[in-house]
């Protein structure tokens, strides 16, 4: 059955406008209160045979192809969801039915997914007799549960208050770049848990609270941002690392960083058939690497087996070797013998915000903005509280533009 993304989204809550006084003066004010705040849709189960969906207060539910409610309830409801080869089943049979739109029409209305509780919309499409089920929540409770999880330490409310705000950049970036697509983002890669570590981290909390809906903008647009833990000296572009087509912030020299840049140092020496099995090669008997020229920092590796090569992008490495081995792509490597040894310096994937730099300029009584515009060159801070229409417009121009050079280019091969 060919399924069709939703056009119908839902405004999930009302939320309160907050004051940032310290960022007032940098801040641009983009949307009303009165529009849709910014949602970014999770996909949290992707090939499901089935799981117990409860719904806590009202809720309706519809047909997304057509728009029309096809059921309700004022009290909640909680049975076994599954698919059949007539549709989807929830208690009740929704024969020809093969995508739903579960919708809160109260505030206070949640889900429990296989006991975790989340807030938003449910989207549940059959597949092949199988169910991909979706939460669309706003990004202010989605960002709440994916940073509560990553930062336990307590770091400065300056740098917590920068960090919320990349976090955030980073969810509009990707909702926006595929604002029709079925989901934005998986669960299981960004540590999404709905709202089951809400209010565990009180610090990063009230820092996604003191910098509500604000983010960055480079050349007009949100674009994908991260942060790394030490950049050892330099940082790199996000487009440069994971060579995504996209114009983003250029790379910056990090002068706190640079100075401990030798304190940052680390290495470790693996077999050399240990590295040919976790990359899936016979042998190595060399090892190229590809950088960008001005951070030095590694994005790819290629393996050499004396007739063949074989190449991987650093993320990938990292994941085969481990984190705790391979701390960051600020390193080099050499081949003695049956040993593979790496040396480098610093932690993470050196871009974006330097989180070892933001703790220096902290101290010495640098505010969020500063210390963002200091590893975000050219970027401009906006209260974007809803998705701009010409942005979304822009997009789907876009994407429309691209396929048409994509058709016209496999004409011409052909």
């Amino acid at each position: 059955m060919k399924m069709k993304p939703f056009l119908l989204l839902f405004i999930l809550s009302f939320i309160c406008f907050f004051n940032l006084k310290s960022l007032e003066p940098q801040v641009t004010f983009v949307s009303a209160d009165t529009e849709k705040p910014a949602t970014i849709k999770v996909l949290l189960h992707q090939m499901s045979s089935g799981l117990l969906l409860e719904v806590k207060g009202p809720f309706k539910v519809i047909n997304p192809e057509n728009g029309k409610k096809v059921s309700s309830g004022r009290r909640g409801k909680r049975f076994y969801l599954y698919p059949h080869k007539e549709g989807i089943k929830w208690g009740e049979d929704f024969l020809g039915i093969f995508q739903l739109q579960i919708l809160p029409t109260s505030p206070k209305t949640t889900f429990l997914l296989n006991g975790i509780q989340y807030q938003g919309a449910i989207e549940i499409y059959h597949l092949e007799n199988h169910l991909m089920i979706i939460n669309e929540v706003n990004i202010e409770s989605f960002l709440k549960s994916i940073l509560s999880d990553q930062y336990q330490e307590a770091y400065p409310n300056n740098v917590t208050d920068s960090i919320a705000i990349v976090a955030r950049t980073d969810a509009y970036y990707r909702s926006l770049t595929s604002s029709h697509a079925f989901w934005h983002v998986k669960a299981s890669e960004c540590g999404y848990k709905g709202m089951g570590l809400t209010l565990q981290n009180l610090p990063i909390e009230k820092a996604i609270e003191n910098t509500r809906y604000l983010i960055m903008t480079f050349q007009g647009r949100p674009f994908p941002a991260a942060w790394t833990e030490n950049c050892a000296g330099k940082t790199a572009s996000y487009q440069s690392i994971f060579r995504k087509n996209i114009q983003t912030p250029a790379g910056v020299n990090a002068v706190f960083a640079a100075k401990k840049r030798k304190q940052s140092r680390w290495n470790f020496s693996m077999e050399v058939q240990e590295l040919a099995k976790a990359v899936k090669i016979n042998r190595i008997t060399a090892i190229d690497l590809f950088v960008d020229h001005f951070s030095n920092k590694v994005y790819a590796i290629r393996m050499h087996d004396g007739m063949h090569t074989e190449d991987i992008d650093f993320t990938s490495l990292q994941n085969k070797l481990g984190k705790n081995r391979l701390l960051s792509n600020d390193f080099s490597v050499s081949i003695k013998g049956n040993k593979a040894t790496f040396e480098g310096y610093g932690k993470g994937k050196g871009t974006g915000l330097c989180l070892y730099s933001a703790l220096q300029m902290s101290d010495r009584g640098d505010d969020a903005p500063k210390i963002l515009k200091a590893f975000f060159p050219s970027i401009k801070l906006k209260k974007m509280r809803s998705y701009p229409t010409e942005m979304i417009k822009e997009n789907i121009l876009n994407k429309m533009k691209a396929k048409k050079r994509g058709k016209k280019k496999a004409r011409i091969l052909h």
